[in-house]
Order: structure tokens, then C-alpha cells, then sequence
């Protein structure tokens, strides 16, 4: 029969590309979050956390800002945290921060360029949908724009 010879280098970018996805999958990203000079980052993300998911403790494992320090911008905070689900918690509970001190703040999901581009053109088609039928409830749900 036709064998086909997996190579080591093969081998070693598949596992490469696994443990980067589980990487992003115990991230988030916090957006909002106001930068100020010698800022204990850690106490900013758990204060937030403390917040929106009030009944959990999540333990943030590292945290650090993301990109150049530039005048009139809040650089997003990336939050690892020491298993997905946390993680998925993190996520669920950010819609929580409406209302509270930290409305202006928002969790996502750490995301590939290539995923910020989609995401990105999804939410340019759900507000095409949203301006052109008002009456309906727009939403995006596994990569497609949807309405009900």
C-alpha cells in the first residue's frame, strides 16, 4: 500500500502548534483597563475578577501588557491563568462588569491575528445587519452572523 513517512520536523510542528492553542486557550485578554505608572498589574486583574465573577477565585498565573507604551492609549492586559476552564469562567463572567466600576473594561478570548481578522469582519456584518433590520436580535455564534 501507499505509506506516507511522517518526518520529525512534522511532528515537532504539530506539537508546537497544540501546546500555542493551549497556550490561548488558558489566556484572556482584558481591554480597558486603565495603565497608571508603577501599577501592581496582578491586584488591577484580580480587583476586575473579584468583580465580575464574585463567587469564584480565579488565580491569575502571569499577567502582562501588551504592546508600546503610546500617549492616549490603554494597553490590553494579557492574563494567563493556570487551566482553561478558569479561563472559560474568566470569559463567562466579564459580561458581569456591566454596571460596576469597571463597565469600561472587557474580557475576550486570546486570539490568533488570523481570528482577530475574521472577528473583525464578522462584527463589520453584524452591524450592517443590525443598521439594516433594527427589529430583529443580531448576534454572532460559532463564525456566522445570526438573527432571531
Amino acid at each position: 500500500g501507499c505509506e506516507e513517512r511522517i518526518t520529525a520536523t512534522q511532528v515537532k510542528a504539530a506539537v508546537k502548534s497544540a501546546v500555542k492553542d493551549d497556550d490561548r486557550r488558558r489566556a484572556v485578554m482584558v481591554f480597558g483597563l486603565e495603565e497608571s505608572a508603577g501599577e501592581v498589574l496582578q491586584e488591577k486583574v484580580k480587583d476586575v475578577l473579584r468583580v465580575s465573577c464574585s463567587t469564584a477565585r480565579l488565580l491569575v498565573k502571569d499577567c502582562h501588557r501588551i504592546g508600546a507604551v503610546r500617549t492616549g492609549y490603554v494597553r490590553p492586559v494579557k492574563a494567563t491563568f493556570h487551566s482553561n476552564e478558569t479561563a472559560a469562567l474568566a470569559l463567562k463572567c466579564g459580561k458581569n462588569l456591566r454596571g460596576t466600576p469597571f463597565s469600561g473594561v472587557y474580557i475576550s478570548p486570546d486570539r490568533t491575528r488570523e481570528e482577530r481578522e475574521e472577528r473583525k469582519g464578522l462584527v463589520s456584518q453584524l452591524r450592517e445587519k443590525i443598521r439594516n433590520d433594527p427589529g430583529q436580535y443580531h448576534y454572532i455564534s460559532n463564525g456566522t452572523v445570526c438573527s432571531r
